[in-house]
């Protein structure tokens, strides 16, 4: 018989707040080896405290959160290894130069050469000899996702990554995580705004809003059997209903090509226009 393998995330009814109020309420979520996952909700649906919960930096109220396995607010030093976090903003540490930073996190490494890709120094263009203080908000992101994607990281997570690069920045980054992605395995999870670079990168969706999962989906179950109409559809014809946008009209799910020939009036749907009638 062969061992299930064991998933690098895997959150079980997961509830955190604070103040007695809810952020989080039964969260569960299972993400698969090489997924790379869109973490998408509106401002204050609890994006943020998710991932902290997920990095073991916030205790959770109920639930458990896995990585590989192990608890993630007591991970091996071998598990916190393989994982890579982007925080929004790079704070704090200004006092260094960039090198020096660079090179003082990998000096917590084994072996600080053996698994470093210059792909990403490379990609971000910065001098080594200047002082963070100095730095601009896009160059300091740049120096936040190489310290967290140099060494290859089986696990990443990203909150919010991207806003602070400029669009030339922003669109080789996209290319260069998917090629890494794609090259390594590595599990991606990514919080962000701008849903066109998620639709770009992304094989899987999850919508945050008020604390609670509303709808997960495949990236071939938008293009599949996920559609845009204009009018909620007859209950005989087996669609169901996601949402129900500001104008009336619905997004369903369960299409399939016995249903083209109906006379069903479909609107143009993409992945902003779903996400915000799931968030309305």
């Amino acid at each position: 018989m062969v061992a299930a393998m064991t998933l690098p995330v895997d959150i079980n009814q997961l509830s955190k707040g604070y103040d007695r109020k809810p952020v989080l309420e039964n969260i569960s979520l299972a993400l698969p080896q090489g997924s790379i996952t869109a973490l998408l909700g509106p401002n204050g649906a609890g994006k943020t405290t998710l991932l902290g919960c997920l990095l073991g930096l916030l205790v959770p109220d109920k639930g458990r959160v896995s990585l590989w396995g192990e608890s993630a607010g007591d991970l091996s030093a071998l598990s916190r290894s393989r994982i890579g976090f982007v925080p929004q903003t790079l704070t704090g540490l200004t006092w260094f130069r960039v090198g020096e930073l660079l090179d003082y996190f990998a000096a917590y490494r084994d072996n600080p050469e053996a698994a470093e890709d210059k792909r990403w120094a490379d990609w971000a263009g910065l001098d080594r000899k200047s002082r963070i203080s100095a730095l601009s908000g896009g160059e300091r992101q740049r120096l936040a996702i190489v310290l967290a994607l140099r060494f290859s990281p089986d696990l990443l997570i990203l909150d919010e990554p991207v806003a602070s690069l400029d669009p030339q920045a922003r669109h080789d980054f996209i290319a260069l995580l998917h090629e890494t992605a794609r090259q390594r395995g590595a599990t991606i999870l990514l919080s962000s705004h701008i849903l066109s670079d998620l639709e770009r990168l992304c094989s899987r969706f999850v919508i945050l809003s008020r604390g609670r999962i509303v709808t997960a989906f495949e990236d071939e179950d938008l293009q599949r059997s996920i559609r845009h109409l204009a009018h909620a559809p007859d209950a005989a014809l087996g669609l169901s209903i996601m949402a129900q946008a500001a104008d009336g009209s619905v997004w369903v799910k369960g299409w399939t090509p016995a249903h083209e020939g109906l006379s069903l009036e479909r609107l143009p749907g993409d992945l902003e226009s779903l996400f915000l009638a799931l968030t309305r």
